[in-house]
């Protein structure tokens, strides 16, 4: 009696490390997919061709597959994001975008690479609304170091600027000081494509003196000086 007593005792346990052993064969085929999926993404950005809807279509649905093996994977989320986005043309795969991306943040609210993805997606959709903002708050608080995420607050923070709250606004100008000591010139000419030089402009001030002489002539422009 008692041995059937520890046996029934030691299932549960069993069964707990059968689920878990299962669930990790289901991850690393996730990873894998991704993994698959990324640098197969990758080749059409660094090539700056569109893939053909044969091989967009066989990327999306190994994507979907690993969805549907491990749900709470927020890498997952954040390729088939990327993955959607990436048709600029269409607004019904930017509004698959926003949801991807907005689950990618609800299982991994750390990374501000999900919320300026996030941003984005809802830039193009003409969104610029409060979680727009506060997407552009978080990627600023989570990634201030990050070349990336320096570039794409600049870059839809400056498009939006007088449109947008004062903690966003802040948030943009930090950006844009964080990215003008990486690289000055990389962040004034964004600012300047944006219609905004004299933003980054007067932040030329704390730079160090070995900055380049193109930053300070572009500076010198009409638009910067009006």
């Amino acid at each position: 009696m008692n041995r059937i007593a520890r046996t029934l005792a030691i299932v549960p346990a069993l069964l707990s490390l059968g689920a878990a052993s299962a669930y990790a064969v289901k991850a690393a085929e996730s990873d894998a997919i991704v993994y698959r999926a990324s640098k197969e993404m990758g080749t059409w950005s660094a090539s700056g061709v569109r893939p053909g809807d044969e091989t967009w279509q066989w990327v999306h649905d190994d994507l979907q597959r690993a969805r549907s093996e491990v749900p709470a994977d927020p890498t997952v989320h954040e390729a088939l994001g990327i993955l959607s986005g990436g048709r600029r043309d269409q607004a019904e795969y930017q509004a698959q975008a926003v949801v991807h991306f907005a689950k990618a943040i609800e299982l991994r609210p750390t990374s501000p690479y999900s919320w300026i993805n996030y941003a984005e997606s809802k830039y193009r959709l003409g969104q610029t609304d409060k979680a727009f903002e506060l997407a552009l708050e978080r990627a600023t608080q989570l990634g201030p170091y990050e070349p990336d995420v320096q570039r794409a607050v600049a870059f839809y923070g400056l498009a939006v600027y007088d449109e947008v709250g004062p903690k966003t606004r802040g948030a943009v100008e930090r950006m844009i000081v964080a990215g003008m000591k990486r690289n000055p010139l990389e962040m004034l000419h964004i600012a300047e494509r944006r219609g905004r030089l004299a933003v980054a402009c007067r932040h030329m001030a704390g730079l160090p003196r070995s900055t380049d002489s193109t930053s300070y002539k572009l500076c010198q422009s009409t638009e910067a000086t009006s």
